[in-house]
C-alpha cells in the first residue's frame, strides 16, 4: 500500500522560509519504511538553490522535473513548487538519475541507470515513475521506446521537462542534489503496487470521423497517408500546416491493437512534405486530425475526474497533464487545476499532486486489456494508488 503526502510554496526567494513551508506541512513521523519525493516546480526553484537546499533536508530521495504550472491541495500557480512525498511498508523503491543523454548514447545511458537501480530492488520492478529531459536533438518518443524495450514493458509513467516559457534553456530534471538539463532521473516501484491509470486527450466530437492510412513513415516522421504526402493529404482535407507557424492541431493515432487513440503534436514540417511528430507513426496505423479548444479541455477533464473518482482509489493521485491544456486555457489558466481541486474537494476524497507537462508518458490498455506504454501529448495523464 501506498501513503501520499503533499506539501506546497510559492516562497521562491526567501528560501529558508519555504523550505520551513514546506516541512511544516510534511509529517515526517508518519513516514514508513520505504519513502520516495517527487517535485515539480517552477525553474527559478532550480536557480535559486532551493531545490538543493530542500533535498538535503528531507530523509529520502527526491526525483523533480521543472514545469509550466503546479498544484496540489495546499495551492496551485505557476510560480510554485509542489513535493509529494509516496510511503510505503511493503514497496521498495530505488531511484535512479542518467549521464546526460545525446542521440548517440541515449539508449546505453538509460540502460545503464535502469539496470543500476533494478539490481537493488528485491524482485522485477512493476511501476516506474520517470522525468525526462526537454533536447531539442532527441525526441521524447525515442527515449519512450528505448526505455519501453529496456525495461520489457514495466509499466512506464511521468513527463517531459518544461517550464513557464516552453525554452530547453530553462526546462531542468533532478535527482537530489543533482540537477540537469540533459540527464533522466526515475524512480523504480517494486512490490505490491496496483496503480490505476486514466489518459484522455480530445473529446470524440472534435475528432475528424474521417481516418486516413499511414503508408509511409520513419519513427516519428509521418511521410505518408493513404498513399499521399503527409502535407499534401492534410491540405486535401481541408487542414492547412505552415511551415514556419506553431502547430496545435492534434493527430490521433489509432494503433493496431489499441482500444483508444493517442495523440500526437506535429512539430515541424519538412521540405518534402513529411511531418516530424511527438510520436510514432506507425504504418498501418490510422490517423485522424482533431481539434483542441477550452470546452474539450475541460470536458476532458471531467471525464476524467469521473473515471478516477469510479476506480475507487483513494490513497492518492498524481497528474501530468500537457502543458498546451494550461496554454490553450488563457486567460483563465488555472480553470482546470481549480476544477481538478473542486472535483477532488481540496484533497478531502484523496490527496492529489498536478504538474504541466512537456510530453506524458501513460500506458494504455489494448483490446486484450493488457498495458501498453505509450507517448502523448494533449493528454490529461493520471496515475492514481
Amino acid at each position: 500500500m501506498i501513503k501520499m503526502l503533499t506539501a506546497y510554496t510559492e516562497e521562491v526567494d526567501e528560501v529558508e522560509d519555504g523550505i520551513a513551508e514546506i516541512l511544516g506541512q510534511i509529517d515526517l513521523g508518519s513516514l514508513r519504511k520505504h519513502n520516495i519525493g517527487l517535485v515539480t516546480c517552477h525553474s527559478d526553484f532550480i536557480t535559486t538553490g532551493f531545490v538543493s537546499t530542500l533535498c538535503g533536508k528531507l530523509p529520502f530521495d527526491i526525483i523533480g522535473v521543472t514545469t509550466m504550472a503546479s498544484a496540489n491541495q495546499h495551492g496551485h500557480s505557476m510560480y510554485a513548487l509542489s513535493l509529494t512525498v509516496l510511503t510505503s511498508d511493503d514497496v521498495s523503491i530505488e531511484t535512479a538519475i542518467t549521464e546526460p543523454l545525446s542521440a548517440a548514447d541515449y539508449r546505453e545511458k538509460l540502460e545503464s541507470a535502469y539496470t543500476d537501480a533494478a539490481k537493488k530492488l528485491p524482485v522485477r520492478p512493476s511501476l516506474i515513475i520517470t522525468f525526462s529531459p526537454y533536447l531539442e536533438t532527441l525526441t521524447g518518443a525515442f527515449i519512450h521506446r528505448a526505455f519501453d524495450d529496456i525495461c520489457s514493458g514495466v509499466p512506464i509513467w511521468g513527463s517531459i521537462a518544461t517550464d513557464s516559457n516552453i525554452s530547453p534553456e530553462h526546462c531542468f530534471v533532478f535527482r537530489n542534489g543533482n540537477v540537469s538539463k540533459e540527464s533522466q532521473v526515475m524512480a523504480l516501484f517494486s512490490g505490491p503496487i496496483d496503480p490505476e491509470f486514466v489518459v484522455i486527450s480530445i473529446p470524440p466530437q472534435n475528432i475528424q470521423r474521417n481516418k486516413g492510412r499511414i503508408t509511409g513513415s520513419d519513427g516519428c516522421r509521418l511521410k505518408e497517408i493513404n498513399g499521399v504526402p503527409a502535407l499534401k493529404y492534410l491540405a486535401n482535407i481541408g487542414i492547412t500546416i505552415m511551415k514556419d507557424a506553431s502547430v496545435i492541431t492534434p493527430l490521433m493515432v489509432y494503433y493496431e491493437g489499441s482500444s483508444e487513440p493517442v495523440a500526437l503534436a506535429i512539430y515541424s514540417v519538412n521540405d518534402d512534405e513529411s511531418l516530424l511528430c511527438g510520436g510514432e507513426m506507425t504504418e498501418g496505423a490510422s490517423v485522424a486530425v482533431a481539434e483542441i479548444t477550452n470546452e474539450g479541455i475541460m470536458a476532458t477533464a471531467a471525464e476524467s475526474m469521473t473515471r478516477l473518482l469510479k476506480s475507487g482509489r483513494r490513497d492518492g493521485v498524481l497528474l501530468l497533464p500537457c502543458v498546451t491544456r494550461y496554454v490553450m486555457l488563457a486567460p483563465n489558466r488555472n480553470s482546470e487545476m481549480e476544477f481538478i481541486s473542486n472535483r477532488l474537494e481540496n484533497g478531502k476524497i484523496m490527496p492529489y499532486m498536478i504538474g504541466y507537462a512537456g510530453g506524458e508518458f501513460c500506458p494504455v490498455r489494448d483490446e486484450d486489456g493488457i498495458l501498453r506504454n505509450r507517448f502523448h501529448n494533449f493528454t490529461f495523464s493520471a496515475c492514481a494508488f
